[in-house]
């Protein structure tokens, strides 16, 4: 019965490291990736992406205040019904730039980065521990 209640706890701790190593470079990549779309870094880089991909150059600052936003809601405590809405938004855009990238015929080698981010953020939501989840019938869980 110990034994049990142990491996229990170690595969909780477990969990929970891995979910702040991935929500942790989740934010990271957060604020990086608006450092693009604000054109602070690698100049031209994101505006030329976007005029390949079709899409409009003040799409970046659109995207770029909401991933800056999404960042610090990925990490500080309470703030449930906002992380629900980070997770998604960063879902989102993962998924408009694989169909995007598709769209446009570029080849694998353009979806790596795009599916990569997607899985980081699909594992960062699907570990979070139980305060950090928002339920509708309450919004605590």
């Amino acid at each position: 019965m110990i034994n049990q209640i142990e491996e229990t706890q170690k595969r909780s701790k477990t969990r929970l490291i891995i979910y702040w190593i991935f929500t942790g470079y989740l934010a990271f990549e957060s604020i990086f990736s608006a450092t693009w779309d604000f054109n602070w870094i690698n100049k031209g880089f994101a505006i030329g992406l976007m005029q390949h991909l079709g899409y409009p150059s003040y799409f970046l600052i659109i995207k770029g205040v909401c991933t800056l936003l999404a960042a610090p809601v990925f990490v500080l405590p309470g703030m449930r019904l906002l992380k629900e809405w980070a997770y998604f938004g960063t879902f989102l855009i993962y998924i408009a730039a694989i169909a995007s990238h598709l769209a446009v015929g570029d080849g694998f080698k353009a979806l790596i980065g795009p599916i990569i981010f997607l899985l980081i953020t699909v594992t960062s939501w699907a570990l979070r521990p139980d305060s950090r989840k928002f339920n509708m019938a309450g919004g605590i869980v």
